[in-house]
């Protein structure tokens, strides 16, 4: 890796002349394996550099990824400034927060540019890197993304044999090992396979899971390059216990502390298959096509620890009458409150079609993009029976991990279906990038979607085994239109300004549960997004940085009038953020490497809502801090070993109140950073050893908020690995 580092700074890349397969195997090469810089992304659709996206983007690369042991897609995610996460009623870590929108877990989140939408434990073992684009995006991936979309990208085949294994061991029982297998099978084929197995216990939360990725790619080097692949990984982890708020703060227990049950789950499967193709055009023309297919499975049942003044009841209620308490001791005692149980499965089929190709028409260039993508998406929900009888052992602050489990009838979910949901959905888009001159650029682009969702909600008697008594069909269809525009102005190839304009529409179908008659007869909310910003290239481009002001607005938010209330939604809402992000990427010195990201949000409004909510209006927005960042900064002290030290972190937070989406005025949790650690010694260039204490001073802090309770994020964690390349 120092090789590698030293040899980028001390030379330029060489202007090719060499035979196209050759080429097109240095171009195929992992970006970001051996830097954290990357000026390369996929997340406009097609490869293209950054500074031709007049909207900000962030890339978290695998070296990033490698360094800091950012095992899943959300621990990832600390590491892009303006992020934030909800907690949700049943526990779960899918809502996520950027620029103070939701990037819904069902449509913002993208496998290789395509939508990724069930919940599932996304481990980052299979993939090269992160890209984050902040804004409105509808115009490029369909509904959804007000406040920008998450794009993961995954490892494909290239053409060299080459083995990467790497084994970590840590405190709370953490042991994790990956492989990374890559083999040529012929002038142009290649195989591709990674691998994981991770287990740890956190003091009673366990990670238990494992993945398979296998890929095969042919043509790689011709006018026609194929890739099929599959997909799995499987879990069944103890989450995280919810703590309750104690004076409407965090509660003032040890990092990490598990106050939850061993009888506690989050167990999930997601297989997919996949496949892409590839072809150049004799005219320069390229068409990028892929697909794919898969079902994935999810369960969780978990606990919400409360302090309580006298000994809890046998469900894990305080009792009626008891005083509430004010500040907590060791001896205190802890309720254990089972949230909504929670399962479903959702099966989904995406493909889609990209065709760009450049041109000269009325004396200008023109950068041409269009493309097709259509979508079949199924999702049946679970709930319980109406019977959660167990007992739930007490306890007190002073004894977290117990190791208690439930006992008695109930101690165990007893599933039944209770809604289903299916829809189909196309849409198709065309964009032109229009070079005026060498140094102004102006892009347009429109789309158009069709969506169209039945379903169907399932209701039962009161009571254990309740009878089922109706069941609710509606349908919802939207056919709404995206846009997007911007102006670039690149007076050197180490600079690029920035003006853009963008749209994007969300659906009452986003979260595939909330439909109802009123819901699927009100039309897509609809948001914009207005940049500015800048991107500038330094020291001969081994350091990048990124700015932007931008100001994102959703307004024609659904609302309810008091004359109305639960029998029809208005689109009478609005809201806004406004703020400034930047970034810095690269090399410092050739031996000083930094990573920075930073967003500061001073305002997020609620400016309208109906009459029924309109208390709420001119609050901030929820989930929203003013300030969030990242940092992360190595320095090559010896040509055998690299130091390096981190943080992440964000200012006050507070979660949602209400469905009105401002913030609470009852509950928060105080600004935090969390420092991370890391040293490697490379014994030789292809076997290291590497040592990381994360959340180093073992801070407490609030990672997942919901009205009622926060999940603690994880505490002190040692990690050794030894990796091996061969």
């Amino acid at each position: 890796m120092l090789a590698a580092s030293v040899s980028s700074w001390a030379q330029t890349r060489p202007v090719s002349t060499l035979a196209p397969v050759t080429i097109r195997e240095k171009a195929e090469a992992p970006q970001g394996k051996d830097a954290v810089q990357t000026k390369r992304t996929s997340i406009g659709k097609g490869e293209q550099d950054i500074r031709d996206i007049p909207q900000s983007v962030n890339v978290i690369t695998e070296k990033l990824i490698d360094d800091v042991k950012l095992d899943t897609l959300k621990q990832a995610l600390h590491y892009s400034a303006g992020i934030t996460f909800a907690a949700t009623e049943n526990g779960t870590d899918q809502d996520v927060r950027l620029r103070g929108f939701p990037i819904a877990t069902t449509g913002d989140v993208l496998i290789d540019g395509m939508r990724d939408p069930s919940q599932y434990d996304r481990d980052t073992f299979n993939l090269e890197r992160i890209e984050v684009m902040r804004g409105s995006a509808s115009m490029l991936f369909g509904r959804g993304s007000t406040g920008g979309v998450v794009n993961q990208v995954t490892k494909r085949p290239l053409l060299q044999d080459q083995t990467d294994i790497t084994g970590t061991a840590g405190t709370g029982g953490y042991f994790r090992s990956t492989a990374d297998f890559n083999l040529r099978t012929g002038e142009t084929n290649a195989l591709r396979i990674n691998a994981m197995v991770n287990k740890a216990n956190n003091g009673g939360a366990k990670v238990d899971k494992y993945g398979f990725a296998p890929s095969y790619a042919w043509g790689l080097g011709t006018p026609d390059e194929f890739n099929v692949g599959l997909f799995t990984i499987k879990n069944d982890n103890v989450p995280m216990a919810a703590v309750r708020y104690v004076n409407g703060r965090l509660a003032p227990v040890a990092a990490g502390a598990f106050y939850g049950t061993a009888s506690d789950f989050a167990t999930g499967e997601a297989t997919y298959v996949n496949g892409s193709w590839k072809h150049l055009f004799a005219n320069g023309g390229e068409l990028r096509a892929q697909w794919r297919s898969g079902i994935f499975d999810r369960a969780q049942w978990s606990t919400a620890a409360g302090a309580c003044g006298a000994t809890p009841t046998p469900a894990g209620t305080c009792p009626a009458g008891t005083p509430a308490v004010t500040s907590l001791t060791p001896a205190t005692f802890l309720t254990r409150s089972g949230l909504t149980p929670r399962k479903d499965r959702y099966k989904a089929t995406y493909a889609q079609a990209d065709y760009s190709k450049s041109i000269e028409a009325f004396g200008m260039r023109h950068d041409l993009l269009a493309g097709v993508d259509i979508s079949r998406e199924q999702a049946n929900r679970f709930q319980n029976n109406g019977s959660l009888l167990a007992t739930r052992p007490a306890t007190t602050v002073g004894t977290p991990d117990g190791g208690a489990v439930l006992a008695g009838p109930g101690s165990f979910p007893q599933w039944r279906n209770s809604s289903n949901y299916t829809a189909k959905a196309w849409g198709a888009y065309a964009q032109d990038t229009i070079h005026l001159t060498p140094v102004w650029k102006l892009l347009g682009g429109v789309r158009y979607d069709s969506f169209k969702g039945d379903f169907e909600s399932l209701a039962y008697a009161a009571g254990a085994n309740g009878a089922l008594t109706t069941v609710t069909k509606t349908h919802l269809s939207n056919s709404p239109w995206s846009y997007r525009a911007g102006v670039l102005y690149q007076p050197t190839a180490s600079q690029s300004y920035h003006v853009s304009y963008g749209t994007s529409f969300n659906t009452s179908a986003d979260t595939y549960q909330f439909v109802t008659p009123q819901t699927a007869g009100t039309p897509p909310e609809k948001s914009r997004n207005i940049e500015l910003g800048a991107k500038l290239d330094w020291l001969g481009g081994r350091l990048s940085t990124r700015g932007a002001i931008f100001r994102t607005e959703k307004f024609n938010e659904r609302t309810t009038d008091a004359d109305f209330a639960g029998t029809a939604f208005l689109l009478s809402g609005k809201r806004h953020t406004s703020g400034i992000e930047l970034d810095v990427v690269g090399y410092l010195t050739p031996k000083w490497e930094i990573y920075a990201s930073y967003t500061w949000i001073p305002i997020a409004k609620i400016d309208a809502l109906g009459t029924a909510q309109a208390a709420s209006v001119g609050s901030r927005v929820g989930l929203t801090p003013k300030q969030s960042g990242a940092v992360w900064l190595s320095y090559q002290a010896l040509p055998e070993l690299r130091l390096a030290v981190g943080a992440h972190g964000a200012s006050e937070n507070r979660p949602l109140q209400g469905t009105t989406g401002a913030a609470s005025t009852t509950a928060r949790v105080p600004g935090f950073a969390v420092f991370d650690a890391m040293a490697e010694y490379k014994f030789t260039p292809d076997v290291y050893a590497q040592i990381n204490v994360n959340n180093l001073t073992n801070k407490a802090y609030g990672d997942q908020l919901y009205p009622g309770f926060t999940v603690l994020g994880a505490k002190r964690q040692v990690l050794a690995t030894i990796g091996v390349r061969y």
